[in-house]
C-alpha cells in the first residue's frame, strides 16, 4: 500500500472532522451506558435476542425477519448484553457521519464538513442509535454504496448494496434504483453483482431450509395480515419532519429545489447530469424509499405499521440533499448578509433544534428511558423472581420480560408464545404474563380470555395511566 498517497489524500479538513467525530462517538458511548431505555420496546429487543442467542441457535443467522447480515455483524457485540448492541450502533453512527462528510466532499459540495455536523444533530436518528434496531446499519450500507459509486468503485458498491435486503427488506427497493441507474448508464455488465447478496445467502441457507429460493419464499412480509391498519398517503412525508427536524426539513426542500433548477436549467441540462449518480442514487433512492413506505402504509400491505423510525434508514441521503439546500440559500442571501453569518445562523439552528422543547426534538425522558409498559413489566419480573421457581414454564408476549429474566427465548422447553396457550398441552405448572400492547395486538389475546380460563389464577395486575393511555401487565399462575 502506498501510505504516502493515503497521507496526501487525508487533508486538514479530514483530520478536523475525524477529531470531531471521535468526540461524538465518545459522547454516544457515555449516553449508551447511562440511558436505560431500549428506544423501542418491541423489535429493538427482539433483534437483540436473535443476535445474542445466534451462537446457541445458528439458524438465527439465516432468519429473514431478524435480517441475516445484521445478526452476523451484531452477534459478537450482543454477547455483552443490550449495551453491546447499543455500542455497535454507536460505532455505526460515527462511521456513517464520516461517510456523509466524505460523500459531500466527493461531490465537491461547499461546507462538506457540515454534512457530518448535520448528521450528528438529526434528532430522530440520534435516538435510534441507542437501540437494537436495524435502521442505522441499513443507512450506513446504503450510503457506503453511494459513496463507492461516486469513487468509481462500482463493483464494490454493488456488492455492498446487494446485501441491503438482509439488513432491511426495503433494500429490494434500493436495489431496483441501482439497477435502473446501471441500465440507463448502459453498465449492463455490472447488473449481476446486484444479486451477490441473494446468491450468497441462498447457498448459505439451502442446507437448513432445503430450498434454494428461501430468500424469496421466506420473506416475512410477503403476506399481509392487515392487523396494523393503514393511513394517509402523506404520512411519511409529514413524519420525516419528526426524524430530521424542522431546520433540516426546510433545507431538504431547498435541496430538491436546487436540484430541479440544475436539471432543467436551459444552459445546464444534458444527459450526463440526468444520469449522474447524485441524481439517481441520492435523490432517486430517497424518493423511492419514501414512496414505497407511503404506498405500503396507504394500502396497509407488507405489515406496515406507519412507524416513522424506518425513515432513519435514509437520513444520510437527506443530509446530503439538505447540505445542497444549505449552500443554495446561503449563496442567494450572501449579498445582503455576510456569508459567514448566514451559514452560522443556519448551522446553529440545526444544532440547537434537537435540544429545544418541540414535538420533533429529543425527549430525553421519553426517548432514552424505559417506557411505561416496560416499567410495569419490570414490576412483574420482580414478582415472578420472588414467587416462582427460576425454571417455571412461561407463556408471554412482551420481549422486555424475557430480556429481564435473561432467558433464551428460543428454548421452547421453558418459553412459549402466549398464543400457544390454547393450542398445545400445558405443563403441570406454569405462569402467564399478559400485557395490553403486545399480547393484545400481536397475539389477539384479551385479558378477559385469561380471566375466564379456569386453569389460571390472577396473581396481580399492574396498571398505570399516562396522558389518558393505560398500560397494563397481568401475571397469572397456571395449573393444568
Amino acid at each position: 500500500m502506498n501510505f504516502e498517497v493515503l497521507k496526501n489524500n487525508f487533508d486538514k479538513e479530514d483530520k478536523r472532522v475525524l477529531t470531531g467525530l471521535s468526540g461524538y462517538f465518545i459522547i454516544l458511548v457515555l449516553i449508551a451506558f447511562n440511558a436505560c431505555g431500549t428506544c423501542d420496546s418491541g423489535d429493538s429487543i427482539v433483534h437483540f435476542l436473535f443476535s445474542k442467542y445466534a451462537f446457541l441457535h445458528p439458524e438465527n443467522f439465516l432468519d429473514h425477519w431478524a435480517k441475516p447480515l445484521f445478526v452476523l455483524l451484531s452477534a459478537p457485540f450482543a454477547q455483552f448484553g443490550f449495551i453491546g448492541l447499543k455500542l455497535f450502533n454507536c460505532g455505526i453512527a460515527a462511521i456513517t457521519a464520516w461517510y456523509c462528510f466524505k460523500t459531500a466532499k466527493t461531490l465537491h459540495f461547499k461546507n462538506a464538513w457540515l454534512a457530518a455536523v448535520f448528521f450528528c444533530f438529526t434528532p430522530g436518528y440520534f435516538t435510534h442509535v441507542f437501540s437494537g434496531l436495524t435502521e442505522p446499519l441499513f443507512a450506513f450500507v446504503l450510503l457506503l454504496g453511494v459513496y463507492l459509486i461516486l469513487k468509481n468503485q462500482v463493483a464494490a458498491a454493488l456488492c455492498a448494496v446487494s446485501f441491503l435486503p438482509f439488513v432491511r427488506s426495503e433494500g429490494l427497493v434500493i436495489i431496483g434504483v441501482f439497477a435502473v441507474y446501471l441500465v440507463l448508464n448502459k453498465q449492463f455488465k455490472y447488473l449481476p453483482l446486484l444479486l451477490s447478496g441473494h446468491i450468497f445467502y441462498s447457498i448459505a441457507g439451502v442446507f437448513y431450509y432445503h430450498d434454494l429460493l428461501w430468500v424469496f419464499n421466506k420473506i416475512p412480509y410477503s403476506e399481509s395480515s392487515g392487523k396494523y391498519g393503514h393511513g394517509n398517503i402523506t404520512h411519511f412525508v409529514v413524519q420525516l419532519n419528526y426524524i430530521i427536524g424542522v431546520p433540516l426539513y426546510a433545507l431538504l426542500a431547498l435541496g430538491f429545489v436546487k436540484k430541479v433548477i440544475e436539471l432543467f436549467s436551459f444552459r445546464k441540462i444534458d444527459e450526463y447530469r440526468l444520469m449522474h449518480p447524485e441524481v439517481f442514487l441520492i435523490y432517486g433512492s430517497f424518493l423511492a424509499f419514501i414512496t414505497a413506505h407511503s404506498l405500503f402504509w396507504y394500502f396497509g400491505i407488507f405489515e406496515s405499521m406507519g412507524l416513522n423510525r424506518v425513515l432513519a434508514g435514509v437520513v444520510p441521503l437527506a443530509i446530503i440533499i439538505s447540505l445542497k439546500g444549505f449552500n443554495f440559500i446561503t449563496g442567494i442571501i450572501k449579498q445582503k448578509v455576510p456569508a459567514l453569518s448566514t451559514a452560522f445562523i443556519l448551522a446553529a439552528a440545526v444544532i440547537v433544534f434537537p435540544f429545544v422543547p418541540n414535538p420533533a426534538s429529543v425527549n430525553w425522558e421519553k426517548d432514552l428511558s424505559l417506557s411505561d409498559e416496560q416499567l410495569l413489566v419490570t414490576d412483574a419480573y420482580k414478582l415472578i423472581k420472588v414467587d416462582f421457581p427460576e425454571n417455571t414454564v412461561l407463556y408471554y408476549t412482551h420481549p422486555y420480560l424475557i430480556l429481564l429474566m435473561n432467558r433464551d427465548p428460543f428454548d421452547v422447553s421453558q418459553n412459549h408464545d402466549l398464543k400457544m396457550l390454547w393450542k398445545e398441552k400445558r405443563p403441570a405448572h406454569y405462569m402467564v404474563v399478559w400485557d395490553n400492547q403486545f399480547s393484545l395486538v400481536e397475539n389477539g389475546v384479551t385479558l378477559e380470555q385469561l380471566m375466564a380460563d379456569k386453569k389460571l389464577k390472577l396473581i396481580k395486575n399492574f396498571k398505570t395511566v399516562n396522558k389518558g393511555e393505560e398500560s397494563s401487565v397481568a401475571v397469572f399462575e397456571g395449573n393444568d
